[in-house]
């Protein structure tokens, strides 16, 4: 399946015809998910023919591929914005602080859209972002700085466990959490009641 951009934007008017589709792609994966998304609705967003949309991505999955290009550029942006102010002569704890306030502002970016790209597109056969080999390579090179402080041998273990337990931190406390819907239970009267006085009640 094809996933590469048709047509490169080399003007200012296509760049931000790109940036249009992509922003109408967010927001309609957001809205609807991975498998209500479709190019037709995309392009309705973007004020734009679906013949128009289709110069710039073939499919579907062209379309959301690009968007988490974009979106994980952004995000390394800013954690490499963050992290090129470490400086040599820092402790090891104000590094991982700075590591951790790097993570949080990068995935507060778009964390709805964040959401989404984390837990859908792992099923829906969309290649990967690199982005985890550069955190992984970032808190690598943080924690070498700092071997002498460390009581692991393995930088390549420490920086594992570095980034799942950062991973864990993100997704629980700064990834929003999706509403779930109101669910109904049902309260027993008295045991001697008429089975018929069974009350559903909603629970939010």
């Amino acid at each position: 399946m094809t996933l590469e951009l048709r047509k490169q934007p080399s003007q200012a008017r296509s760049k931000a015809m790109v940036d249009t589709i992509l922003d109408a792609t967010a927001r309609v994966l957001v809205e609807r998910g991975y498998a209500k998304t479709n190019t037709n609705i995309v392009a309705e967003l973007a004020g734009i023919s679906v013949g128009s949309l289709y110069r710039y991505y073939p499919n579907k999955n062209a379309l959301i591929s690009a968007l988490q290009e974009r979106h994980v550029g952004k995000m390394l942006n800013v954690f490499l914005d963050i992290t090129a102010n470490m400086t040599p002569e820092g402790s090891l704890a104000g590094d991982l602080q700075a590591l951790i306030d790097a993570l949080v502002a990068a995935h507060l970016l778009e964390p709805e859209l964040n959401r989404i790209l984390e837990e859908e597109l792992t099923s829906c056969h969309i290649p990967n972002s690199d982005v985890r080999q550069k955190f992984f390579a970032g808190t690598r090179v943080l924690l070498n700085r700092h071997r002498a402080e460390l009581t692991i041998d393995d930088i390549d273990l420490a920086a594992f466990v570095v980034v799942r337990i950062l991973k864990v931190l993100v997704k629980n406390v700064v990834l929003p959490v999706p509403a779930a819907p109101p669910r109904t239970v049902y309260v027993a009267p008295p045991a001697a009641a008429p089975r018929a006085m069974i009350t559903p009640v909603n629970v939010f």
